[in-house]
């Protein structure tokens, strides 16, 4: 065992132990990869369909950050909804030999294995214990953040990697200094990149967590602080400027481009994926251990089950209130307990939520809620901050009690009881993917070549498999519509319900209505129509049959019209 130890580093193989556990946990989806994905829902198909169209555009010519070939004729910015498959481009070779839906599945587990051992590394700069470390990286990697993100939010799972990296960067610039400015601001740039093509959203909450960091310090430590004040200011300019250049251009596109590529307000609701105050004790369905009693209570959080991302459970806690107080003198464990104590109040949101119930009592958060850019982040997902402080006071706890007892029995009750209520629902959730398409074989999908296709079912949240079928030709037809993030195309929605009204009273059309709605069919490009007679109302084949004025053909359980736009 020690010629063993001697031979293989201690990070190697605790890095392989991550990837181990990150796979086990997904073992239900690693059975049929390329037809199954973790997760549930729609989002994982955006995902992938995000994930097969960036190599599509870059090989063709087209503008990688903005898409025609959904919701058209105006288009998706990708950067607002699928950022993170920029650097899913480093798995291109898996994607273009075993499918997007292979390179998604591969990313969210290596994810989950990276951001853990990214947090064991952050965590030995301050705690010299391999085990200890370890098991924080484990309690970081594989929190309740991540093994409930994991059921469709591929971006903010990969998003779990880049907060201890920033950590470390953090801890150079503000107190060690040891590097040049210049290239500590160097490598704050490149992570800032990389943050920002995952998903803005944490990049933003990794600014606001990294000014609390520096306040807390500041205010416990001013005369020190004070001193390193210009290296840390020479750190960071040469940082945001660096930044500035690279992501000038996506910044202006993401909220400044012309037409319908930008969103305007709050994507969703500022007072509803917030942190319940009693998640911080109950668990969720996403908990192995979740009593009925709990499930009642947490089913009534508001939100999904994807952003219930507070619980601590009550040992967890203990041990942070703990050992805050008892290593207060500690600069490491009084910054992290205090900066984890406001990013766990920020992520409650603007009001007080309690076991379902909205209070009418103002936090902190109301400010930010109110203000342009920051209105779009999600406060429970904070919530990832507060699980980097956890994993790091946890860690310097049992390294203490190591060092103070030397039993392992000891350490190993401690760390079973503050791990044991976190674990995740085994296995990870696992989807398989809609397999009916209107085309199955290589020479009926021909037929879609070039073709603007209007779906019916209208493709979005509800009816995502349209991305799936088009992704699986590469891209070959464009489509009305789509699972986009942001404002559909003018006209579209009131054209599509206009077409549901008409269907569900199968009604017979006027020549005059008949050819005002293929006039408007005409306005948005559409040259076939696809209908699903699976899943809408019985009147649609006679209504479209009444539009176009020819009837449809049969196409594996598909009812498609092909005809001449103008």
């Amino acid at each position: 065992m020690k010629r063993l130890r001697e031979r293989v580093p201690a990070g190697v193989a605790v890095a392989a132990v991550y990837v181990v556990i990150a796979f086990l946990l997904t073992i239900a989806t690693w059975r049929a990869p390329s037809t199954t994905y973790i997760g549930e829902g729609p989002d994982p198909v955006q995902a992938m369909w995000g994930i097969g169209w960036v190599p599509f555009a870059a090989g063709h010519g087209l503008n990688p950050l903005v898409s025609t070939y959904v919701n058209a004729p105006a288009g998706m910015n990708m950067l607002w909804g699928n950022a993170f498959a920029f650097p899913m481009a480093l798995l291109w070779p898996v994607t273009v030999t075993a499918g997007a839906t292979v390179s998604y599945d591969l990313a969210m587990t290596l994810s989950l294995a990276l951001a853990a051992f990214f947090a064991y590394l952050a965590i030995r700069r301050w705690v010299p214990g391999v085990v200890a470390a370890a098991l924080g990286g484990l309690l970081y990697g594989f929190s309740p953040y991540m093994t409930a993100q994991y059921f469709g939010h591929l971006g903010l799972v990969m998003s779990g990697i880049t907060p201890p990296l920033a950590l470390l960067l953090l801890d150079e610039i503000v107190v060690r200094q040891r590097c040049r400015p210049l290239v500590l601001g160097l490598l704050t740039a490149a992570l800032t990149v990389l943050q920002f093509f995952i998903t803005q959203e944490l990049l933003l909450t990794e600014v606001i967590a990294a000014v609390a960091v520096v306040v807390v310090l500041a205010i416990s430590y001013p005369n020190r602080v004070r001193a390193h004040a210009g290296f840390a200011l020479r750190a960071l300019c040469i940082a945001a400027v660096a930044a500035a250049v690279v992501l000038a251009y996506p910044t202006w596109l993401q909220f400044f481009a012309p037409g319908h590529l930008v969103i305007h307000g709050a994507v969703h609701g500022t007072d509803t994926y917030v942190t319940d105050a009693a998640n911080f004790i109950v668990p969720t369905v996403t908990q192995l251990i979740s009593p009925q009693a709990a499930i009642n209570i947490s089913s009534h959080f508001s939100g999904n089950a994807s952003e219930w991302d507070g619980y601590l459970g009550i040992p967890l806690i203990l041990i942070l209130v703990v050992a805050t107080i008892r290593f207060r003198r500690v600069p490491v464990i009084r910054t992290a307990g205090i900066v984890a104590l406001i990013i766990a109040i920020l992520s409650l949101g603007p009001h007080l939520h309690v076991a379902g119930h909205q209070l009418p009592v103002p936090l902190p958060w109301w400010i930010p809620a109110h203000l342009p850019v920051l209105e779009n982040i999600l406060p429970a997902r904070m919530m990832i901050y507060v699980y980097l402080a956890a994993a790091i006071t946890f860690s310097f706890l049992l390294r203490a009690l190591w060092l103070i007892r030397s039993t392992p029995a000891l350490n190993a009750v401690v760390a079973l009881i503050v791990l044991l209520p976190l674990l995740p629902t085994l296995p990870a959730p696992a989807t398989p993917l809609h397999t009916r398409a209107p085309f199955t074989s290589a020479l009926s999908a021909q037929a879609f070549n070039g073709a603007n296709v209007l779906f019916e079912p209208f493709p979005g949240v509800d009816y995502p498999q349209a991305m799936t079928w088009q992704r699986s030709v590469n891209f070959s037809f464009t489509m009305i519509g789509g699972y986009v993030i942001g404002p559909y195309a003018p006209g579209v929605q009131a054209f599509q319900q206009q077409i549901h009204d008409l269907a569900a009273r199968s009604v017979t059309l006027s020549p005059s209505q008949q050819l005002a709605l293929l006039t408007e069919l005409r306005t948005f490009g559409v040259n076939t129509v696809v209908v699903d007679p699976a899943v809408v109302p019985s009147g649609t084949r006679s209504l479209f049959t009444q539009i176009i004025g020819a009837p449809p053909v049969a196409k594996d359980g598909f009812l498609v019209w092909r005809f001449v736009p103008h």
